[in-house]
């Protein structure tokens, strides 16, 4: 991909727009079964302890062969998502699903995307062996023929997630400093797009003067061209037309 200051102002647009029209500022993907009793409820206590709002499915029943439009709407609603990799992730259709979308959401709406890895080595995800790699394989015979494009997505999502920056349970002493370093992580990139709105703000404030000023330069030349232009010829044509020759009846009546 190319780089430079139009593919950063791009970039900054993009932010700015996911952040106006969020609704939560942290989408959390997860596998229940793997860190609901323990992980996630920590994770989540201090995310709302840090004032960030976040969106949990509760229930994480698979319901159905494909992920509600109320979680498809709740990832379109979040400022970022956080995506917690752990053993059974890709045991679930739903959770893969929800992968999909949340890396689209980064390529066309400039969705934050932070991968976390808990108790998953990043190369399986990468590779896509292991579990991960027995879950997709599981997946391949269960699914139609026809449905072999979504697991093509699901591979192609797999690959590109674990090429962003994330956090690995595996490089902390204790899960305490690693939940401390995940809302650390999570705060300093909200508080970056907080920063890009205020300057848009400022940008949309300070624009309408700047046209204000620019519509009054104009209208002052355009006055004077008009006075120069228009005006005085016609003084003059009515001075020499009408008012010099009646002075001059009016003199030649006197002597």
């Amino acid at each position: 991909m190319g780089s430079g200051p139009e593919s950063e102002s791009q970039s900054e647009l993009e932010l700015i727009s996911v952040s106006v029209s969020a609704k939560y500022d942290v989408f959390l993907s997860f596998r229940g079964e793997d860190t609901r009793k323990n992980f996630m409820g920590h994770l989540r206590a201090s995310l709302s302890a840090k004032g960030i709002k976040s969106f949990i499915d509760d229930d994480q029943i698979e319901r159905g062969r494909y992920i509600s439009t109320q979680l498809i709407q709740a990832i379109e609603d979040s400022r970022c998502s956080i995506v917690i990799f752990s053993p059974n992730y890709a045991s679930s259709t739903w959770c893969l699903d929800e992968l999909v979308k949340i890396m689209d959401c980064m390529k066309t709406r400039g969705q934050i995307v932070i991968p976390i890895f808990y108790n998953v080595d990043p190369s399986e995800i990468r590779k896509q062996t292991g579990s991960f790699g027995e879950s997709l394989s599981v997946h391949e015979q269960n699914l139609k023929d026809e449905e072999m494009e979504r697991i093509d997505r699901w591979r192609t999502a797999l690959k590109e997630v674990t090429a962003l920056a994330g956090l690995d349970i595996q490089n902390y002493r204790d899960e305490a400093s690693f939940i401390k370093d995940i809302v650390e992580d999570i705060s300093s990139q909200l508080c970056k797009l907080v920063e890009l709105n205020k300057d848009k703000d400022v940008e949309t404030f300070q624009l309408p003067w700047i046209v204000l000023c620019v519509g009054r330069t104009i209208a002052v030349i355009a006055g004077i061209l008009f006075f120069f232009l228009v005006v005085i010829p016609l003084i003059v044509s009515f001075t020499t037309g009408v008012v010099f020759p009646l002075l001059g009846k009016i003199y030649r009546g006197r002597f």
